[in-house]
């Protein structure tokens, strides 16, 4: 439990994990030794000398220095002041334990898990929330605040012997951004080059992933040019908003991709003329990775000297990347599973199934029947089952027989485009967000040529 000086209660600042460190991570495994330095990683399905494990990915620490050598603490006591208290949850941290170490009334607790169906949160705390206290004259517990991000939080005040709720949605002011760049040696190396936030980075592989292999298919020369929504409260920035307009050049050949929201509520992106950018399965499973093993039913084993089929492609990631979905489908099964250690397998239409093991952990909400959509983060890399390293163990499978990954997208249909019945209204929210894109971008190459001058 981090713990904070007092601050006013209507002006509060939430620190933002910082993703950058995690985008210099990523940008790193992109920029990975030669082939002579591979991440030592095997299949859970051969038999191999043991190898050093890849490293977990580290615990990211805030970037902002500390204010003095030692941790500040809760200034002294609660019950020594009035005044607003907050605290940062740290991993493993339950409410009840912060009002015993807070020295507050546990009866307060009930009055606050009973007080609406939006208290419900208060059992499921994340690491990084904020959580404020402020006491009556009497000493009492006489208002909470549970912040969940800069953009909400729950209001909890007395009222007489119990609480009552509030849920407060902050409206951000909403600015729009341009910004491009020219691949040297990775596409996220260049946007990290241009300072293109790593949560717009992912995206990006998102929307072109299905037709574009960033790993393999990215070239120098290659340009990226983004058009996406930042937001602020007041003159504070917040976070980001949405991927509004994407453009990458790769080989030479433009893909362009714009967001829509359909008349039915569904949000995707599409190319000027109505195609979706949904292929129907997704090339990989993971944004950053290294093919450790490659699909092949008739491999002969190394060691073994024997024909050993290999079912499936290892993705050599390091411990906590995350797992997605390569196509919309059912779960039906999120489970340890022999030698597959933690599996989540997926059932899709067609006949279709894919398979994703040795799972450190699967993602929140991941059971048997829950729907997922392409792209959704199911669980994490791990080494559970047999695996002598972390990396996920990928399968496709149609009507029971598996399928070579590599080529599984070319199986499945892309996703639907616009329908002709709606390419008016689809024309009419794009063209304006289309027409910005070329003038800032226009802008962007200016000022990209002025400082290439000076």
């Amino acid at each position: 439990m981090q713990r904070h000086p007092q601050r006013d209660g209507r002006n509060i600042t939430v620190a933002l994990i910082p993703f950058g460190a995690i985008g210099l991570f990523i940008t790193s495994l992109l920029q990975a030794p030669a082939e002579s330095e591979p991440f030592p990683l095997v299949s859970a399905h051969e038999i191999a000398a043991d190898l050093p494990a890849l490293p977990e990915i580290p615990v990211i620490e805030s970037a902002q220095p500390p204010e003095s050598e030692a941790e500040p603490e809760l200034l002294p006591s609660l019950r020594q002041s009035t005044d607003w208290q907050f605290v940062e949850v740290s991993y493993g941290d339950t409410l009840s334990e912060l009002f015993v170490e807070l020295e507050l009334d546990p009866a307060d607790l009930a009055r606050l898990l009973r007080s609406g169906e939006d208290a419900k949160t208060l059992n499921a705390m994340k690491e990084g929330y904020k959580l404020g206290f402020r006491l009556g004259d009497s000493g009492d517990l006489d208002e909470f605040r549970l912040i969940r991000s800069p953009l909400q939080e729950l209001a909890f005040k007395r009222d007489g012997q119990e609480f009552g709720i509030e849920s407060i949605r902050h409206t951000p002011r909403i600015e729009t951004e341009i910004k491009g760049g020219t691949v040297y040696s990775s596409l996220l190396a260049a946007a990290e080059r241009e300072r293109v936030p790593p949560t717009q980075s992912m995206r990006m592989v998102d929307i072109f992933g299905g037709k574009i292999d960033f790993m393999l298919d990215t070239q120098p020369g290659d340009q990226f040019t983004i058009f996406y929504e930042q937001q602020f409260l007041e003159d504070e920035y917040v976070g980001e908003g949405d991927m509004l307009v994407a453009r990458f050049v790769n080989r030479g050949k433009e893909h362009l991709a714009v967001r829509y929201e359909t008349a039915d509520g569904l949000t995707g992106y599409y190319s000027p003329d109505g195609n979706s950018m949904r292929t129907g399965m997704m090339r990989n499973p993971l944004d950053v990775f290294r093919i450790s093993s490659h699909f092949n039913p008739k491999r002969l084993h190394p060691i073994l000297n024997k024909v050993r089929p290999h079912e499936g492609t290892d993705y050599a990631a390091p411990t906590g990347t995350p797992v997605r979905a390569t196509s919309d489908g059912n779960i039906t099964r999120a489970s340890r599973y022999g030698s597959y250690g933690n599996i989540v397998i997926v059932a899709h239409a067609g006949g279709f199934e894919t398979r994703y093991a040795h799972l450190s952990r699967y993602a929140d909400g991941m059971k048997p029947g829950v729907r997922v959509r392409q792209g959704d983060v199911i669980g994490y890399v791990g080494s559970t089952g047999s695996a002598t390293g972390p990396h996920l163990h990928y399968e496709v499978l149609k009507d029971g027989v598996p399928r070579n990954p590599a080529r599984a997208n070319e199986l499945l249909p892309s996703a639907p485009g616009i329908a002709a019945g709606e390419m008016d209204r689809f024309r009419s929210h794009t063209e304006n967000l289309l027409a910005q894109f070329d003038t800032r971008g226009r802008e962007l190459v200016r000022r990209s040529a002025g400082v290439s001058a000076d």
